[in-house]
């Protein structure tokens, strides 16, 4: 399974790189130096795809003889699973290979009925609002700078009447002993919580797991992207309406994150757009889950079927974007305007000449 901005590179997937945003900060409407950006990120993580996937196949070799190379392995895949969904991710076109599976993970059928174990069902009763913070799994929020860790604790302790739900990788850490409404864990039911409708808001770094988790369970967030394709996956929340965008340098500034939580938790339009966007993808044509079962079910009867493969990708560069086309074009023209300059230069002279020899005569 490939992540939306990478299955371009191994399926031989066309990325429009002029609207579709890779893992850069930006939205599908870009200036020129943007789209340059974009395409530096394109070429990059392609090229260091193929070192490793080069590496990686090796150990493979022997079993083919040395008749088949990475990439024709990944040619002859029945499908490309991505993990991305056409109702949250940015438009563009695909090849009939490439399937979205985005949410798959996601049960849906918990929102609004979860069953929590008790300790976590109290603590969401304590209070009237509850915030999840989490970071995710590769960046602990036990690692932050201390600045940052001073100014979510500034913003806990300002913010009496919610509780906060704080993953924080240190076990049996005191760093928020003093305050009753923050409880620190190392691990909690993040998708569990998400569907429960006590649960008002999610400050998160937008991974893409993340982000398709709190999609699909309609809960507003706050996305302070960190690394990656984290900045590319809060541009892809927020033109949805349901979610705010900060800095990572936002995190020296208490006052700025206060302002962000109490902005989404009194405005209900975010949450509104939220739960408009769940809707979405809960009515989307064909579920995820069913979108997987039944791609499977079809490549174990049918296998590969080289009438969905795209001639496409035996193309170069200038073939495949008719660069060769708009030069024989653009000499065709040339020949046209040519061969009419020279009749017209000869037609000239020979007027000219005419015109010459008839004063002559006169």
């Amino acid at each position: 399974m490939l992540s939306a901005n990478h299955h371009s590179h191994h399926s031989i997937q066309v990325l429009f790189i002029d609207y579709f945003p890779l893992i850069s900060p930006k939205t599908d409407k870009m200036t020129m130096l943007e789209i340059i950006g974009n395409t530096l990120q394109m070429i990059l993580p392609a090229y260091f795809s193929k070192m490793r996937f080069e590496e990686e196949l090796k150990m493979i070799e022997p079993y083919y003889n040395g008749t088949k190379t990475w990439r024709k392995h990944l040619e002859g895949v029945a499908f490309n699973m991505v993990n991305s969904n056409r109702y949250l991710d940015y438009a563009s076109p695909t090849l009939p290979k490439t399937v979205f599976i985005g949410g798959m993970q996601v049960n849906t059928n918990k929102n609004g009925k979860v069953k929590l174990y008790e300790d976590w069902d109290d603590l969401l009763n304590q209070r009237k609002q509850n915030v999840l913070v989490s970071f995710g799994s590769n960046a602990f929020s036990s690692d932050m700078p201390d600045e940052f860790k001073k100014t979510f604790l500034e913003v806990f302790a300002s913010t009496p009447d919610v509780t906060f739900i704080w993953k924080y990788e240190e076990a049996n850490a005191t760093l928020a002993s003093h305050l009753k409404n923050v409880k620190l864990t190392t691990w909690m039911p993040q998708n569990d919580l998400l569907a429960d409708p006590r649960l008002t808001l999610f400050v998160t770094h937008g991974g893409l797991g993340s982000s398709i988790e709190l999609a699909h369970q309609g809960k507003p967030a706050i996305v302070i992207p960190l690394m990656a394709d984290q900045p590319r996956n809060a541009h892809m929340l927020t033109r949805h309406g349901g979610a705010l965008q900060l800095g990572k340098s936002d995190l020296n500034d208490p006052e700025i994150i206060r302002n962000a939580i109490r902005d989404v938790l009194e405005n209900k339009v975010y949450q509104e757009n939220a739960e408009r966007l769940a809707k979405i993808l809960k009515y989307q044509p064909y579920s995820p889950a069913d979108v997987v079962l039944k791609h499977c079910d079809f490549a174990v009867k049918f296998g590969p079927l080289d009438t969905l493969q795209s001639e496409g990708r035996h193309l170069n560069l200038f073939q495949f974007y008719s660069y060769d086309i708009f030069v024989v074009l653009f000499l065709i023209v040339l020949s046209i305007i040519v061969i009419i300059v020279l009749i017209f230069t000869v037609c000239l002279r020979f007027f000219r000449k005419f015109s010459s020899n008839k004063v002559k005569k006169e």
